[in-house]
């Protein structure tokens, strides 16, 4: 348990990100479900799917508004000096641990959230993994990035 300290959380901007994705995302939704409420009573159709409508709609805001602080609180992640560590421990738990050895190359994703707020996200690719970190700033993840290839640099594995 006591390793369980070294784990890193994601900066709190991405927590913001992730409430802003998920807030947009339920917009988009509400839209849908506007529409489709309107068909309903515009072709008078059966008269138990505006439940089914407003259920899924309460669900989705549900999840709007909980979804991002699990994601938030519930994943972790560690670089040691040879391997990485990714946890994600909310209901399943899930442990990703990877040599630096087996990476191929590392992918770096942004868009204009992630830039505004200074983030990115990171993915690690092996031959049979791909394994994405938490949100990191853009300079741990350079930073990660230069020790990664000068880890690699002059190495000779037989992967």
């Amino acid at each position: 348990m006591e390793n369980d300290q070294l784990l890193k959380k994601s900066p709190i901007q991405a927590k913001k990100y992730y409430y802003l994705v998920e807030g947009l995302e339920f917009i988009v939704n509400l839209i849908v479900t506007i529409v489709l409420i309107f068909l309903w009573s515009h072709f008078h159709w059966w008269h138990f799917l505006i439940y089914i409508f407003i259920g899924l709609l309460i669900l989705d805001l549900l999840y709007a508004l909980i979804g991002p602080w699990i994601k938030y609180n519930y994943t972790y992640y560690r670089v040691n000096k040879d391997y990485i560590e990714i946890k994600r421990d909310f209901f399943f738990k899930k442990q990703e641990i990877v040599k630096f050895e087996r990476t191929q190359f590392i992918e770096q994703k942004y868009n204009p959230m992630l830039k505004k707020l200074s983030l990115v996200k990171l993915s690690l690719v092996t031959a049979g993994h791909h394994v994405t970190f938490p949100l990191m700033h853009t300079e741990d993840a350079e930073t990660f990035e230069s020790t990664t290839f000068d880890y690699l640099r002059g190495a000779d594995f037989d992967v």
